[in-house]
């Protein structure tokens, strides 16, 4: 399947909207996701990505379990390894899966004191 890269260059900041959770294939039996090709547990991250225009889009992005970083909590600045997108469709539909290879907290500018 086409793999569509993303651009986080169109982005001002991305921030964590919520702990990571393990994505469920199934949310009746809440059977878990994993990798076809690694077999590792798949996690849902949703991200805030502030844009150029400063308009915000909250989206989900799939990452394997490996790639999120210790530590983060809702609110963190984030930077999202190789993300990219991937179209998708099935008896049900049709849209674009937007994965990562890993999420870590941003580096921030340390913020002035108002010193010299």
């Amino acid at each position: 399947m086409r793999l569509l890269p993303l651009n986080p260059e169109r982005w001002t900041s991305a921030m964590l909207m919520q702990v990571p959770e393990p994505k469920l294939k199934n949310k009746k039996t809440e059977e878990k996701a994993y990798d076809t090709t690694t077999g590792e547990l798949l996690m849902s991250v949703n991200v805030a990505l502030i844009n150029l225009d400063g308009k915000p889009d909250v989206d989900t992005f799939v990452i394997p379990e490996s790639g999120i970083a210790d530590g983060l909590v809702p609110g963190t600045q984030v930077m999202l390894v190789e993300p990219f997108g991937r179209p998708w469709e099935n008896e049900f539909g049709h849209g674009i899966t937007y994965r990562a290879t890993a999420v870590m907290a941003a580096s921030v500018p340390a913020m002035a004191n108002g010193k010299d």
